[in-house]
């Protein structure tokens, strides 16, 4: 009997197919199926026997674990990533620190005002 072995919503086409070559590659027998048109159906691997899903999941837990990695190494600290928001959009940036100034104000402002 098949087993799910890998969901495919919201994953990119890049990383699916990373995975699909890595049962390939290890003779793990699968099928695909898709979410269909209307999205309500299951996009997911499959493996079509039960004694190759631990191997399965042990070869897709390694290289979840290495992308894990891989985007731990590149994300930048938050100020770092906001001083490069401020400097590649300053115009966005203002508006936005506008925005949560004007919102505060207005949240505060019943406070301050004696009826």
């Amino acid at each position: 009997m098949a087993k799910l072995v890998f969901a495919l919503k919201y994953v990119p086409e890049e990383e699916a197919a990373t995975i699909r070559q890595i049962l390939t590659d290890n003779q793990i027998d699968f099928y695909e199926t898709t979410a269909g048109r209307w999205q309500i159906s299951l996009a997911a691997l499959w493996v079509r026997n039960n004694s190759d899903y631990e191997a399965a999941r042990a070869l897709i837990l390694e290289d979840q674990l290495a992308r894990q990695q891989h985007f731990q190494e590149q994300r930048m600290p938050f100020w770092s990533s906001t001083v490069m928001h401020l400097k590649e959009n300053p115009l966005e940036f203002a508006f936005t620190i506008f925005a949560i100034t004007f919102v505060a104000g207005l949240s505060v402002l019943p406070f301050f005002i004696s009826i």
